[in-house]
């Protein structure tokens, strides 16, 4: 010890290091009793002496991590002497030469404990840092902790494992005795039990004196056996960390494993190499010590596993609950079923649909039989307002998955509002991207997917000015984080709030928002407006829509009238098996604009069972039988049966135009999505259709059609009209010009007056009216996408896509360059439409980026905003007259969920996300 009490300060560390790294080269003496002597240049030695002046600062938090969660080996496991030491390593950690990379880890983890000096610290001293003496003191230091900026929050289970590590160093330092020495080994040796026996394989080992060297054949024999490079000393690995020698004083030969063993040609002498330390009673006692220390570590560990599994099991329970419950409310969403009850106590037999499905599947699912069984009464998670959230948490997921898709795409917006069943003014709000994901394969099975529409929610409106609605638009795409710069198209109806061409909605969005978007104003209304304002300006149009209406009311408005028009219908059927395509009679209605056509047609394939029914309504002598009377004079009247097949013929070929323009895009297979450029072909072409129709041959085979049927169904045709009473002129319009009809009108019984006064003058009225809306609006953008066509003569002319470029902000110089190159390669004839020459261009995307963006622009923008109108319906079957009081966020939440049905909902995700929103939960969910 007087050797070591001359050891320099921290700053000559080094020199006195390589003093004694020189003598360790040369020492040539084995392991002999006075340990003193024969390892003072060979080992590491410690220097103690007396900071009592620094105590509080080598002192360390029980809440220290690298200690709260570790369980300590006994070694670490001592008690804190009173008089604290202050532990100076002989070898600095200036001198990297001789650390290997595991000693320099070790020295860094060291250096925490003194930030200034980095030095050695033995696994006693060590351990007397890290763990207070008795549980007092331990209670001292959580109290300081806590009294500390810095608050750590412990868990019951955190709390059970410091208590169980704290246990277990006490039992296991019971093991041994602590010794009066503080220790030091080597920093290649194992640190804690946590760490396995240092057997590094050299190539070569250091020669000692008589040429003799350590083996790493000999870890192979010796489990235990331990070798530091840094000393080339051979350790016990048990007797080093469970050493049951209570002092030091007595040199045996197992000390010598415990403080290092050097003398390699007596490795396997009888009297002190490695089998007689393993037959040693001191190395037996630290084999049991050691296994009793696994066994123990095993159990506690066993502990806090039984406490963590049992706490996984309820969060899994309750999360199955929760997801149950949420898979019932989506089920119940997506079929547009009615949740609530009128009165949902214990004591009503009927609780509403959602908790009466709950109840009768709670016979078969024990899942659900546990929630309304076992749940506590303030934690069912059945309530009202769970519901809302719920189904405001399945509506965010689909609606982010919507916004996901269309955040980086170019997208259409169409908006549209109406009324709900309580008043409230609801703007739908629909959004039309192109899937970048689609590819076609070799039959064009993706083609009907290419083009999405998906419903973003409802907006209650409660000022109807543009401004206001603008700004209701705006403020919705910004909180589900839509790019309102992102819109290419907008597509409204023709209300002029909406499509203004100064101050409406789409002029607003344009002057503040989006100066490059278009304006398309929808076609399936434009088409709408033609067959209306036909209708007005033809004057027998309208009584023969009258008629029609009225035929309608008159079996419908009586149960009478109806079953005797069955019961004709039945008749009819069984004795000249008629089967007409129609079996009831059709509304011509305002709003459905298919009903125009059906409601004809209907007539058509019923007339015979109109005729009888009205015949033997006729003989009645109530009041019915004279509107029966006058029913039956006017549907046997020549005029109405000519004007019935001319509007059938005409309107039929409307009929496939307005079924393209508002088809289905999102959700049926076999519906051919409708592009921009595609819709103003087929609208060229029915034009062509009709003003072909226009022509003396057309007529007489159309006449030939009704000859046949009124022969079959026993009208004479020959019998003249009823005769009408000529009006004359008033002679208040004496000297004026008459624009137009004023009760006046004659007589029609021949072939040519049905031709010249009814035939021609309503498919003229077709034409104007189709000539003039579908005409000179977006004209260069037409022009542009029409060159996008294969079958165009101005096929990718760079003149004709000019505009389309710049709207799209594209580069025309790009675009030039491209179509240069593309041109020649699409000599296929194959190639039909604007889809087919994407779906042509798409595998070289690389290539060809511009022009893949113009067509994908191209195809972007909408036709008609008729999906806006298909929420309307959903809106109708979800707020019903039952569900008035519905709010208008669950309106919203419910459409979107039922509209958007073919979107897959997480059901764990929507249980994360409610588990955060309700982080004072009663449950554990997380």
């Amino acid at each position: 010890m007087d050797q070591f009490s001359k050891l320099p300060k921290r700053g000559t560390i080094q020199s006195f290091f390589n003093s004694y790294s020189t003598n360790n080269r040369k020492s040539n003496s084995s392991v002999t009793d006075n340990t003193s002597d024969s390892h003072s240049d060979e080992r590491i030695k410690t220097v103690s002496r007396s900071v009592d002046s620094e105590q509080q600062q080598d002192q360390i938090s029980l809440h220290s991590p690298s200690s709260s969660s570790r369980i300590l080996s006994p070694l670490q496991n001592c008690s804190t002497s009173s008089n604290k030491e202050e532990n100076v390593c002989l070898f600095s950690s200036e001198s990297p030469a001789l650390l290997s990379p595991s000693n320099k880890r070790r020295q860094d983890q060291t250096s925490l404990s003194s930030p200034k000096s980095p030095r050695l610290v033995s696994p006693s001293s060590r351990s007397s840092q890290f763990v207070s003496a008795s549980p007092s003191s331990k209670q001292q230091q959580l109290t300081s902790s806590a009294a500390g900026p810095d608050v750590l929050l412990i868990s019951p289970i955190q709390r059970q494992q410091e208590q169980t590590d704290l246990s277990l160093s006490k039992c296991s330092s019971s093991l041994l005795s602590s010794s009066n020495k503080s220790q030091l080994y080597p920093f290649d040796l194992s640190n804690s039990l946590n760490e396995p026996p240092a057997q590094p394989k050299l190539a070569t080992y250091p020669f000692d004196k008589d040429k003799r060297c350590f083996h790493s054949q000999w870890f192979l024999q010796f489990s235990w056996l331990e070798y530091s490079v840094q000393t080339d000393f051979a350790y016990c690995y048990y007797c080093r960390h469970f050493n049951s020698s209570a002092r030091l004083n007595t040199r045996n030969q197992s000390d010598a494993f415990v403080n290092g063993f050097h003398s390699w040609k007596n490795a396997f002498s009888k009297k002190q190499g490695f089998s007689k330390h393993e037959l040693s009673q001191s190395h037996k006692q630290a084999v049991v010590n050691f296994e009793e220390y696994v066994l123990r570590k095993k159990s506690s560990s066993n502990v806090i596993q039984v406490l963590d599994r049992s706490r996984n099991q309820v969060i899994e329970q309750n999360r199955t609950k929760l997801k149950k419950i949420i898979s019932l409310l989506h089920l119940c969403a997506r079929q547009m079923i009615a949740l609530r009850g009128h009165v949902e106590d214990a004591s009503s037999t009927n609780r509403g649909n959602f908790i009466e499905l709950l109840k009768w599947s709670s016979s078969t699912d024990p899942v659900v039989s546990s929630i309304l069984n076992d749940s506590a009464k303030n934690s069912t998670y059945l309530s009202p307002q769970i519901q809302n959230e719920m189904i405001s948490l399945v509506a965010s997921n689909i609606r982010q998955q919507i916004t996901t898709k269309i955040k980086e795409c170019m997208f259409s917006l169409m908006v549209d509002e109406s009324r709900d069943i309580s008043g409230n003014e609801q703007l739908s709000v629909v959004v039309r991207v192109i899937d970048l994901e689609v590819t076609a394969n070799k039959d064009n099975l993706y083609r009907s997917t290419l083009f999405k529409e998906y419903f973003l929610g409802f907006i209650k409106l409660v000022e109807f000015d543009a401004q206001s609605l603008t700004d209701e638009i705006v403020k919705f795409l910004s909180s589900i984080n839509v790019d309102l710069q992102n819109c290419i198209a907008m597509c409204f109806d023709g209300a002029s709030v909406l499509s203004g061409i100064h101050s409406g909605v789409q002029a607003l969005l344009r002057q503040q928002f989006i100066p490059r978007a278009i304006y398309v104003h929808c076609y399936a209304h434009k088409l709408n407006l033609v067959i209306c304002d036909v209708t007005k300006a033809i004057p027998y149009l309208s009584e023969f829509y009258s008629i029609v209406n009225k035929i309608y009311t008159y079996f419908h408005k009586s149960s009478v009238t109806n079953e005797t028009f069955k019961k004709v219908q039945q008749q009819l059927k069984i004795d000249c098996s008629i089967l007409s395509n129609s079996t009831t009679i059709k509304n011509w209605a305002e709003t459905r604009w298919d009903s125009r056509w059906t409601s004809i047609q209907s007539i058509i394939d019923n007339y015979r069972v109109l005729k009888q029914s009205l015949e033997e309504l006729e003989n009645e002598g109530s009041d019915r039988s004279i509107d029966a009377r006058g029913l039956l004079l006017g549907i046997r009247e020549p005029l109405f049966i000519v004007t019935l097949f001319i509007i059938q013929q005409l309107f039929g070929k409307i009929k496939i135009l307005s079924d393209q323009l508002k088809c289905k895009i999102s959700h049926s297979t076999t519906s051919k999505s409708l592009d921009f450029g595609k819709a103003h072909s087929l609208i060229s072409d029915i034009i062509n259709q009709i003003n072909e129709l226009r022509s003396k041959e057309e007529f007489s085979r159309l006449f030939e059609q009704i000859a046949e049927f009124c022969d079959v169904n026993d009208v004479d045709f020959n019998v003249p009209a009823k005769h009408r009473r000529t009006k004359t002129l008033s002679t208040r319009f004496k000297d004026c010009v008459v624009m137009s009809t004023i009760g006046q009108r004659e007589n029609i019984s021949s072939v040519d007056e049905f031709r010249d006064r009814v035939f021609y003058p309503v498919i003229d009225a077709i034409l104007i009216e189709m000539n003039d809306r579908f005409s000179n609006s977006n004209l260069e953008i037409i022009r542009g996408i029409s060159s996008l066509s294969p079958d165009s003569s101005q096929f990718l002319e760079i003149e004709e896509l000019t505009h389309l470029c710049n709207m799209l902000q594209c580069d025309g110089q790009l675009l030039k360059n491209e179509i240069q190159v593309l041109k020649p390669m699409l000599k296929e004839p194959k190639l039909k439409d604007i889809v087919d020459l994407y779906f042509e261009v798409l595998p070289y995307k690389q290539a060809f980026p511009t022009v893949i963006s113009l067509l994908v622009g191209a195809l972007t923008i909408p036709v008609s905003s008729a999906t806006t109108e298909r929420t309307f319906s959903k809106m109708k079957f979800i707020k019903t007259a039952a569900r008035n009081s519905m709010t208008d966020t669950r309106l919203s939440d419910l459409s979107i969920i039922a509209i958007e049905r073919d979107f897959d909902v997480d059901y764990e995700q929507i249980v994360d996300t409610f588990a955060i929103e309700h982080k004072n939960s009663r449950i554990l969910l997380k």
